[in-house]
């Protein structure tokens, strides 16, 4: 038989109880944490976490040296920072940790000094150390990173106009919005971005940034020289480890413009003397016949056909035929009002509408003054 063990004393107990509960909140902690004692910067204190990530358990991990802790290539890697600590400096720097099944992972390790009284007089008694994995937070850095330098080699190469700006403000842009608008980074850096939009637009503009908005939509931006340039935008909304910013890509569709008005502009106007087309024509009587009725006024509708005009295209040619239509154009032009509609409907046959006449004797008297404008020597390819 054994003899009855004697009872642990009460304080005894007390500190079996808090180095239990030190130990369950060190290895709950999702933080590695040691403690090296010094000067010999043995490991008398080590939780799960920094005891596996260095290969070790809690028990096999006590009473080594640094060195021995963590391995001869870490610690050749982290000697200076050592060194530092026990002068008694506060160290903090990040560092690649290979594990012990080979993974790469990025930590942050803080070393803080552990003061205190030392054979009786004020010294360092040791080291603690606080380490946290920051891998991912490493990996968005560098993800953010390399999205700000592939973003700034794009913005080099393209010959798209691309403007950064932060909290409404011009941040960077590239040499092609130079081009397009004139100004110097160093001139439209701190401007807002919607001072360069035409006054109509800014509204929308900052509306679809507010909403963060990225589908493209057009609107016209100001050239330093002052003309109006039509521009598609697009823009995106990008976090970086500076903020968020606001990217915009801006094209210049200044012939696409041009094309579409062109179009427009055919759809309703006669190709050869740029005057209203028949489809125009139809429009504008409508309106003027809706009016008159509104108005209890008159309208009068007044037709014009050449004579012997066939005779010029055979004799001459249809270039001299083409330049007389043009001419006879610019003829009835001067001879009617602004609020006239003078309308080409084919061959060479001419309309105009007058709206708001009052009686059948202010229609006779223009129809008069147009006649003797086309009855006039026309001079065609001398």
């Amino acid at each position: 038989m054994h003899p009855p063990s004697a009872p642990l004393h009460p304080h005894e107990l007390d500190a079996q109880s808090s180095e239990s509960l030190l130990r369950l909140i060190a290895d709950a902690v999702p933080a590695l944490l040691a403690y090296y004692d010094l000067p010999s910067m043995r490991c008398v204190f080590a939780n799960e976490g920094y005891a596996a990530y260095n290969g070790h358990t809690v028990t096999s991990i006590l009473g080594k040296t640094v060195r021995e802790a963590i391995g001869e290539p870490a610690w050749e890697l982290i000697r200076p920072h050592v060194e530092r600590v026990m002068q008694g400096e506060s160290v903090k720097y990040t560092r690649e940790q290979t594990l012990p099944g080979g993974e790469v992972r990025v930590i942050e390790v803080s070393l803080t000094p552990h003061m205190g009284l030392a054979q009786g007089r004020p010294g360092q008694l040791g080291s603690f150390v606080l380490i946290n994995d920051i891998t991912h937070h490493w990996q968005a850095e560098q993800a953010v990173r390399q999205s700000e330098e592939r973003m700034r080699k794009f913005s080099l190469a393209t010959d798209e106009a691309i403007v950064f700006h932060q909290q409404g403000l011009v941040v960077d842009f590239n040499e092609a919005l130079t081009r397009l608008l004139g100004y110097t980074l160093e001139e439209a850096r701190g401007r807002p971005t919607l001072s360069f939009l035409s006054d109509e637009y800014r509204a929308a503009a900052e509306e679809y940034i507010r909403e963060g908005r990225e589908d493209p939509y057009e609107a016209t931006v100001r050239h330093k020289d002052g003309r109006p340039v039509p521009v598609e935008i697009v823009g995106k909304t990008m976090p970086t480890q500076r903020g968020t910013y606001r990217i915009a890509v801006l094209r210049d569709i200044s012939v696409r413009k041009q094309a579409q008005e062109r179009v427009e502009f055919l759809a309703l106007h006669d190709s050869l003397t740029h005057l209203p087309n028949r489809r125009h024509l139809m429009d504008r009587m409508a309106e003027a016949l809706s009016a008159a009725q509104r108005k209890r006024a008159r309208a009068a509708l007044l037709f014009i056909d050449l004579d012997h005009f066939k005779t010029v295209n055979d004799s001459l040619g249809h270039e001299a035929g083409d330049l007389l239509l043009c001419e006879v154009a610019r003829r009835l032009t001067t001879s009617v009002r602004g609020s006239d509609l003078l309308a080409r409907v084919g061959g060479d046959q001419f309309v105009v509408v007058l709206p708001d006449i009052h009686n059948r004797a202010d229609a006779a008297t223009v129809a008069d003054k147009l006649l003797q404008d086309v009855r006039a020597v026309f001079h065609v390819q001398g």
